[in-house]
């Protein structure tokens, strides 16, 4: 029989041993997720029971079984750590967290909502469980509950970039139905947030400012000098282009007003000058898409010509030009400026208040074009209609972005799996990492997420236009994120002499002359079994833009003035017929409207022309994307979830909906082995 002393040593050295052997686990499991490690996964499971067995009533190691068994994919296993744990301790709010991420992950959002609401209950500070109801309610469409659990917790967490980034995704989607000065302290706070998305603010920005200025069709009865020192609308302004037809009305009046005052001295008085540098950012983010008469194109060009003069003097200084730049630049991008060229010479020294804004519309153009003329290229493409969407996109790059947003870190080839459960097998490549073609990468942010939100992405993005691939390259330092940027048509994609695992192309297919022909390309160089994201043009989605097209017919605009007068016509003939062009954002800068109205090549497709093309290329069907509001439909309508769903049932539920597809119809394909 074992005396006390030698029990005692017994028991310290069990609890030592499952210390250590926790702690070892945990190491590993961290080390295996970082680099999406499977094998050091099993490592990490092995360790944890191990300490599990020297310990089985220790909470924190039933918890990490349940975590590890999760990561793998072993959900059952999961489920019986957690029913373990909380026998043991109901209130443990790391069970009940883990527990509330395995009911999402098994898509029972409402489970998962009790046990991360339970678990906030006990304590809001020591698990992020507020963060995940936040979350969950935003999944399930609870806007405003969403937008209000975020709005509290980035009063605590205002450092942490989940929170930033969801709290914005929420804001979104978010009406102010009245003026509050708390909300717009807030706003102006949000404002000042690195690395996140400004223009999800725009919305929740323009009802409160709706509000604030009382603004109606009539006009706005605030006194200018209000408007002009109004700081929710100056520092909005410089953050995204507004999409509203009153903000742009008064925008528009108020620019013409100030042209029209200060070019008469040459001058900007004080207490306008916030307001004039405000709509010089505001003219660099839209592009310059509203509507100049005549009058101020006149005075426009005269100051442009003013403005070449005075660059001539050798002695010039920043202060000699700034109030003539500046009202040129209420009107027209200083990269169109004829006096551009100029100006990055001379490198003049901008003062304080007009640094930011020449470094956007100035010194980062300038940086942006000497990227362009080192991206490699693929030769020049022999199809003419290649060459016009090319010349399309050189003088209007599209789309223009300045965040990546927020995602977590995720296993490409599982999130598809988890999409469409049961249609893929033997996905993953042998080693290495896997190799993914963007083809039509545009300014490069699609191309540029999957490198940063997935593990193990080797990414190639190929596009037709180097002004789009300059700035890509430009973000892609910015980002830290490398990317091999390739110029060149993807009728040539041959040339690259390589086979991808995944190819995703969105929205390029149907701006070429035989959309047939650039699939047959793609799937040349897709590895059997390899996979492909494809997204097209919806016939019934895009009908009353269609019906706008066959109105202009030959008139469709081809250059920046016109553009703006068919806009300024539709937005003249108020609400009524073409509302949802009016209502879409991109009606409201230079290059989404071209992409979206008035793009030189362009088809539509239903599904069954859709099903016709991946058949004509040899490609197996895997499924579609469900779109924004898929879920609720099918359930209502077929009382099927979207991933049971046949090609025919999403037909039919785009009977229903018109609109289902506005964001095009998003399908992936897979290439036989």
């Amino acid at each position: 029989m074992a005396s006390v002393q030698t029990t005692t040593r017994l028991d310290r050295a069990r609890q030592t041993d499952h210390r250590s052997l926790l702690t070892e686990a945990s190491r590993c499991y961290n080390e295996a997720s970082r680099a999406n490690n499977r094998a050091m996964l099993v490592q990490a499971a092995e360790l944890a029971y191990q300490a599990w067995q020297a310990d089985s009533d220790y909470i924190p190691g039933i918890n990490l079984l349940a975590r590890i068994a999760m990561r793998r994919g072993e959900l059952k296993e999961a489920h019986h750590w957690l029913d373990t744990g909380l026998s043991i301790k109901p209130e443990s709010t790391g069970l009940l967290y883990s527990a509330g991420h395995l009911a999402l992950n098994e898509g029972q959002l409402e489970v998962a909502a009790d046990y991360f609401a339970h678990a906030t209950r006990i304590s809001r500070t020591s698990t992020k469980a507020p963060l995940y109801l936040a979350h969950i309610r935003l999944l399930q469409g609870e806007y405003l509950e969403a937008f209000q659990l975020y709005r509290e917790l980035i009063k605590t967490r205002s450092d942490d970039t989940q929170v930033r980034n969801k709290l914005f995704e929420a804001a979104s989607y978010i009406v102010a139905d009245f003026y509050s000065q708390e909300l717009e302290a807030e706003l102006l706070r949000w404002f000042e947030f690195d690395d996140v998305d400004h223009s999800q603010l725009r919305s929740l920005t323009t009802s409160l400012l709706t509000h604030k200025l009382h603004l109606t069709e009539a006009g706005c009865p605030v006194e200018p000098e209000n408007i002009a020192a109004d700081p929710l609308l100056l520092k909005a302004m410089s953050r995204f282009h507004f999409c509203d037809p009153l903000i742009e009305r008064l925008l528009l009046t108020l620019r013409q007003s100030l042209l029209l005052t200060s070019s008469r001295d040459l001058a900007i008085k004080s207490e306008y000058m916030p307001l004039v540098i405000a709509l010089a950012a505001q003219c660099e983010l839209n592009e310059s898409v509203c509507f100049i008469t005549q009058q101020e194109q006149q005075l426009v060009s005269q100051l442009n010509q003013l403005a070449d003069r005075i660059l001539q003097i050798p002695t010039l200084e920043a202060r000699d030009l700034s109030a003539i730049l500046l009202l040129t630049m209420m009107y027209q991008p200083l990269r169109k400026a004829p006096c551009y060229a100029q100006l990055t010479e001379r490198q003049l020294e901008w003062p304080e208040n007009l640094r930011e804004l020449m470094h956007a519309c100035l010194i980062q153009p300038e940086y942006i074009s000497r990227l362009r003329s080192a991206i490699p290229s693929l030769g020049a493409s022999t199809d003419s209609v290649s060459d016009k969407v090319q010349q399309q996109y050189e003088e209007h790059p599209y789309p223009r972005w300045t965040s990546l947003g927020y995602n977590q870190k995720n296993d490409y080839y599982g999130s598809l799996q988890a999409l469409f459960p049961g249609k893929l097998n033997n996905l993953q490549p042998a080693s290495g990492p896997i190799k993914v073609l963007i083809a039509g990468c545009g300014t490069g942010r699609h191309a540029l997420r999957l490198k940063r939100y997935f593990h193990r992405m080797d990414v190639t993005a190929l596009d037709l236009s180097l002004s789009s691939l300059g700035y890509a390259q430009y973000q892609s330092e910015r980002y830290g994120l490398p990317v091999d940027f390739i110029q060149g048509d993807l009728l040539l994609i041959n040339r690259l002499g390589e086979e991808f695992d995944v190819i995703e192309s969105s929205g390029v297919l149907h701006h070429m002359e035989h959309p047939e022909a650039g699939l047959r390309a793609l799937t040349n160089s897709l590895r059997p079994g390899g996979v492909m994201k494809i997204a097209l043009y919806s016939r019934r989605a895009r009908t009353l833009i269609n019906e706008l097209r066959e109105e202009l017919k030959d008139a469709i605009p081809k250059n920046e003035q016109d553009i703006r007068t068919v806009r300024e016509a539709l937005l003249q003939q108020g609400s009524g017929r073409w509302d949802a062009i009016i209502q879409s954002p991109d009606f409201y800068s230079m290059s989404s409207v071209r992409d979206l109205l008035f793009h030189t090549q362009e088809h539509t497709f239903d599904l069954q022309e859709v099903r016709r093309l991946v058949d004509s290329a040899n490609l197996e069907w895997i499924g579609i994307v469900p779109p924004a509001g898929a879920q609720k439909l099918a359930e209502k309508v077929l009382r099927l979830p979207p991933k049971n769903l046949t090609l025919n049932d999403w037909h039919t539920l785009e009977q229903i909906e018109p609109a289902l597809f506005a964001g095009m119809y998003q399908f992936y394909v897979r290439k036989p082995l």
